[in-house]
């Protein structure tokens, strides 16, 4: 899959955080569109949660910490470099490896 691909798939993932979080307080101010609410809601878990099972499918160590770190956790490569104990430019090539390795 090319880079962009897979950056903008993965890229949805903190927007489907903050979706989830908000139908569930949309369930609680229009019960009445609760069933509606409840099934985007349902459909944002599956969309999050294939593209965690694609994460953590990546190798299971720097790579999956990488993409863990830079698209779940909302850090930037800099951050990433100084958590693990890599340089920024290492930080930057591992990216690009997990993100050619990942399937989503």
């Amino acid at each position: 899959m090319d880079i962009e691909k897979s950056r903008e798939k993965l890229k949805k993932y903190r927007v489907l955080i903050s979706k989830i979080a908000r139908l569930k307080g949309m369930e609680n101010m229009c019960p009445e569109n609760r069933s509606r609410y409840r099934k985007e809601e349902n459909a944002c878990i599956t969309e999050r949660d294939k593209i965690e099972a694609a994460i953590n499918r990546v190798d299971g160590g720097i790579l999956t910490e990488i993409l863990s770190l830079k698209y779940m956790c909302g850090k930037s490569l800099e951050e990433i470099a100084f958590d693990i104990c890599y340089s920024k430019r290492q930080t930057e090539r591992l990216h690009i490896k997990a993100l050619r390795a990942i399937k989503i």
